[in-house]
This record gives structure tokens, sequence and C-alpha cells, in this order.
């Protein structure tokens, strides 16, 4: 169920799915004489065909903005026929079959709507399509690029995208061999992703000048020289992003490109806070991904649950697998934005033969959050 009423009259698909009925409403008024009883059958219509797919197995989906367009089409024929109507003689259906085509018409809808109340899944959503990039998204999104790589690349086409269920969003921009990406409208993440250039050793960003010494003009051959040029990337274009920050460095083994992601990040005590800053550095000392979480720092809740707690918590969630853990990774305590407000949870990971269970515990309240079991086919998917 889309909010936006008006929403298919912007796309395409919507516009043809309004002209696809305006000709059976002109047709059957001229035909019938009756614009009342093609009135309700232009809205019968849609909302059969609606039904059939919310109902039958057959890989459709129920829309909202389809029903509404195929009928604003259907009433706009009606209207049209109405009209000529007026210019044109003719033999009109008899009234008596036309009250039992209106009766007939209100039955069908109420049975329509009774079954799609009982039997489907309704899903409210803000918008059905991705609307397209607003200006205010484009120049967000062009600034941060700009700071990231000193105007090294320029976006060439945006896009959003959106879950549909809430006002959240991610902006992308797409350059010459690489895109980046913007949380919205909080602004909080950023990434970029470069690609190797056709015809060159690499199309990722070459950090100029020398602010970590001979290493950043050289090809890594180690952790040490990885760290180095991540640094000198930073010192020019991040400098928020090492600033009270612990550092660490991994060979990631996730498919992409042979490098180093090199990630600064920030605690209060114990507790991962959101600050986020990651820069993967490719076997030729170039950036070639970048992640950004710039958020201030929270004000955050005390910790009042223990680990222990937090455990016993967790089991109470999977009464029927706790015999099958096999082992029991430290758990991790991080600042998550959760329903308006930062919490802190004690983050849980047990692994077992048949996959792993996950759940957050919150750690000032001890409420549970997200448990899951995640099979181990998926799971071995997942780096």
């Amino acid at each position: 169920m889309n909010r936006d009423v008006f929403e298919p009259f912007r796309h395409t698909q919507g516009q043809w799915n309004f002209c696809l009925l305006v000709p059976f409403g002109l047709l059957g008024v001229l035909a019938t004489r009756r614009p009342g009883l093609v009135a309700g059958f232009s809205l019968l219509l849609p909302a059969a065909i609606e039904t059939t797919q919310a109902m039958a197995p057959i890989g459709r989906a129920c829309d909202t903005s389809d029903f509404v367009a195929n009928g604003a089409g259907g009433l706009a024929g009606t209207a049209l026929g109405a009209l000529v109507m007026v210019f044109r003689r003719g033999t009109p259906l008899r009234r008596e079959t036309a009250r039992k085509g209106l009766i007939a018409t209100g039955i069908a809808t109420a049975l329509m709507g009774g079954a799609v109340y009982a039997f489907a899944d309704l899903v409210v959503m803000n918008h059905t399509v991705a609307p397209p990039a607003t200006s205010a998204q484009k120049a967000a999104i062009d600034q941060r690029l700009r700071d990231a790589f000193g105007g090294a690349y320029r976006a060439t086409d945006y896009s959003v995208t959106t879950t549909g269920l809430e006002d959240a969003a991610t902006v992308t921009a797409y350059f010459g061999n690489g895109m980046a990406e913007l949380s919205w409208p909080d602004q909080w993440d950023f990434t970029v992703q470069i690609m190797p250039a056709t015809g060159e050793p690499s199309g990722a960003f070459s950090v100029p000048g020398a602010a970590a010494g001979a290493a950043a003009a050289k090809r890594p051959v180690g952790d040490k020289e990885a760290v180095l040029i991540a640094r000198a990337y930073a010192d020019r274009f991040a400098p928020w992003g090492t600033r009270n920050a612990k550092v660490e460095i991994a060979r990631p083994d996730d498919g992409g490109l042979p490098g180093w992601v090199v990630s600064w990040r920030r605690y209060e005590g114990e507790v991962v806070l959101p600050h986020r800053f990651d820069v993967r550095i490719d076997e030729e000392g170039r950036v070639s991904e970048l992640t950004e979480r710039k958020v201030a720092a929270p004000q955050l809740p005390p910790v009042r649950v223990t680990e222990g707690e937090a455990w016993k918590t967790f089991a109470k969630s999977f009464p029927e697998r706790a015999d099958a853990i096999e082992e029991k990774p430290d758990p991790t305590l991080s600042a998550q934005f959760r329903d308006g407000e930062w919490r802190v949870d004690w983050l849980l990971v047990a692994t077992m033969p048949t996959g792993s269970l996950e759940a957050a515990v919150d750690a000032t309240d001890g409420s549970i959050h997200d448990p899951a079991e995640i099979p181990l086919a998926r799971n071995s998917e997942v780096p």
C-alpha cells in the first residue's frame, strides 16, 4: 500500500497503466450508455487484477499504485465517453440490467477486499518507486566526494534507493570507474568503491604528496607501509578520521582485490563508538575503497548488564539450541542507534555445527533485539 497516491503518475509505468484503461471506459460508455455502470467496472477490473496478483501464486505483487493508475484511467475514459454521449444518440442499456451490474460490482469489490484483508500481508510504504535524486542530495554527495579525493572524481549520474518503509534512503553517485554512497537524510555513512580502470595498472586513487614520507609513493610490502599510506591519505583529506582513534590493519579475504584495510575506531571505555573510518589500500599503494561514519560523540546510557547476564538472556532466546553451542567468542560492547536514541548493546555470537546464533542485548535494560539463527550455508558465504 503506497502512501504516495500520486506517485504512479510521475513514472512511465504508471502513466502507461493510466492509458491502458482509458479505452475501456470510453468504449464501455459508448456501448452501454450507462456511465455509472462503466465507472464501477473501471474500478472493479483493476481491483480484480491486483487481488489476483496478491492471492494467486503467479510471482506477481499487488500494488495500490497500479490500482490507482488503472482506475484513474478507466474513470477518465468514462468521463470522456459521457462527454461524447452528449453529442451522439444511441440506445442505453436497460436500467434493470445496469442496476444488477452495479450491485454485482459492489458485492465483488467487498468480497475481494475481505479476501485481501484476511489472507494477504499488507505492507504500508512511503514509495514503491525510488524518487530521483534531489538537488540537495546531489550537492551533499558531491561535496563529500570532493572532500574525500580533492576533486579528482566528478559524478556523472545519480540514483536514490529507499526501503519504502521510512524516509531513510541511500544516495548513489557514479563517476568514471567508481561509485559513492551517502546515507540520507542523516548523512552519517559515506562509502566509495573504485574499480580497476581498463588498460591501466589501477583506477584507484593515488595519494598525492608525501605526508608519510617516501612510503606514500611506493608500493606497500607489508602492514607498516600500508598504514603509512593510509595515514598519509587521512592527514591530507580526513584528519578527523584518525583523531583520538585506535588503528587496526587486516588483509581481508573477501573476494576483492588484494590489499590491506586500515581502520580507525574510537572507544568510550570498552564501548565501541559509532565513529568509523576505513581505508583500503591496494597492492599498488592506492586507495581503492573508503568507508566513513561521521557521527558526533553520542551521550550513552550507563552499562548495567554484565556479560554473564547478557549471555543468560541470550540463552533464553534460543532454548532449543543451547546444547548445540560449541563456542562463544568474546562479545563486543557497541553503541547502537535504535528507536531514535543511542543505546549500548552487547553484540553476542555463538557458533554451532549447523551455523551460528546472533543477538544484541541492551546493556542498560537487558532487553534482547534481533535474535537470529544463521545457517551454515549462508554463514559460510560471509567472510
